[in-house]
């Protein structure tokens, strides 16, 4: 008992302090938090408790309901640069792919690399006062709309990988976007039935409740969207991600009640999954030359799968630093190179090599690329300029 309150105390005590130094250092605390992982199970600690792995999964779960909240379906389809945002993600979803199969590489890796996530990009951009700016939402536009489509191409290849191009394969995805449109309509009645006038809820949501009655709702929404998951056969985390973007969607306000939702995420929840991410590391992988110069050119290529931009740079209305910039920070798609390289060992379409690799790839960009995004960002002027829309 005393071994165990010792692993929880270091674990929790680490995530306690890690957001200190991650401000300290201008690092993405997710890239700490897995630092901190590798270094406290493979020096410190001689094994991992079975209440650890839990724990890892429940904050991939809740992680990914955090995701799917913080996309405005509504507010993207009111843009006129949706297009543009679209087509960003989709070219690099589609090419990376191929060229890495050119390469002699699987298609899978190619899809790992080219994945997009927002869950550093935001706070990057909150830091550097540029979140307000044309540039700034524009950037997270093609983050949000890419994060979604990597979900989506992710749902896809899991459900190819275990049923191919049959008629199960189309009637299970059937099965959970019906499963997931019967529990939005449910939500919805309860939105209107239980408070009449939507507004009102919009007032407990901005509340001090002491028991937080609508915290406990919603994750229990987060893990409800698991289990439908589950028992549709498909990844319970795809199934978080989906209740998430239903509770966005249909919550319109959120107000402070976003803040606590949050709070209970990253305070809490999602600090065990990516320190459980660090701690199913293999340290052995930083001994090999080839393992480490592998990652590097994973880095590269996370790069290179977000260059798009400077290509469209004339037709969005872009200036180069601001093409390069957008590029740049799209390139740290920490969370989402993760899930995916789990979901990939899972699958069995990756070994926990290639995954270790991944998650080096995964370190590196989240440091880099925004570094570089903060030098670039300071030649930009922070003037806004009038949107093009499509």
């Amino acid at each position: 008992m005393g071994e165990q309150l010792l692993i929880m105390f270091v674990v929790i005590g680490g995530a306690a302090v890690i957001p200190f130094f991650a401000r300290k250092f201008m690092l993405p605390s997710a890239a700490l938090e897995i630092i901190y992982g590798i270094v406290l199970f493979s020096v410190f600690l001689s094994g991992k408790p079975e209440w650890f792995s839990l724990l890892k999964d429940i904050g991939f779960i809740y992680l990914m309901f955090i995701a799917g909240m913080e996309l405005d379906i509504r507010g993207l389809m009111r843009q006129g640069r949706f297009f543009w945002y679209v087509l960003i993600s989709a070219l690099s979803l589609l090419l990376t792919p191929l060229v890495f199969i050119q390469m002699g590489y699987s298609f899978y890796i190619g899809i790992a690399v080219s994945v997009v996530s927002a869950g550093i990009i935001i706070p990057v951009l909150k830091e550097s006062g540029m979140i307000r700016t044309d540039i700034g939402q524009d950037v997270i536009g093609v983050a949000l709309t890419g994060e979604l489509l990597s979900i989506v191409v992710l749902t896809g290849i899991d459900i190819y990988h275990r049923l191919g191009l049959t008629v199960m394969a189309g009637v299970e995805g059937l099965k959970l976007l019906l499963l997931l449109g019967v529990a939005a309509v449910f939500l919805r009645i309860l939105y209107v039935i239980a408070w009449w006038h939507p507004e009102r809820i919009e007032n407990v949501m901005e509340s001090n409740d002491p028991v937080e009655e609508g915290i406990r709702a919603v994750i229990s929404i987060a893990f409800a969207g698991a289990l439908i998951a589950y028992g549709s056969g498909v990844e319970p985390i795809l199934g978080s991600f989906m209740a998430g973007l239903i509770f966005s969607y249909v919550f319109k306000s959120k107000g402070r009640f976003e803040d606590k939702i949050n709070a209970v995420g990253f305070g809490f929840f999602t600090p065990f999954f990516f320190i459980g991410v660090g701690a199913d590391f293999d340290p052995g992988l930083l001994k090999s030359l080839q393992g480490i110069s592998f990652s590097l050119f994973l880095t590269l290529m996370v790069f290179v799968s977000n260059a798009f931009p400077l290509f469209l740079a004339r037709f969005m209305g872009l200036g180069s630093l601001e093409a390069l910039g957008m590029s740049l920070i799209l390139s740290a798609p920490l969370s989402m190179i993760v899930v995916a390289g789990t979901l990939g060992v899972r699958m069995g379409l990756l070994t926990p090599e290639m995954n270790g690799s991944l998650i080096l790839t995964a370190i590196i960009s989240s440091i880099i690329y925004p570094s570089l995004f903060r030098a670039v960002s300071r030649r930009m002027s922070p003037s806004p300029k009038p949107l093009q829309p499509m």
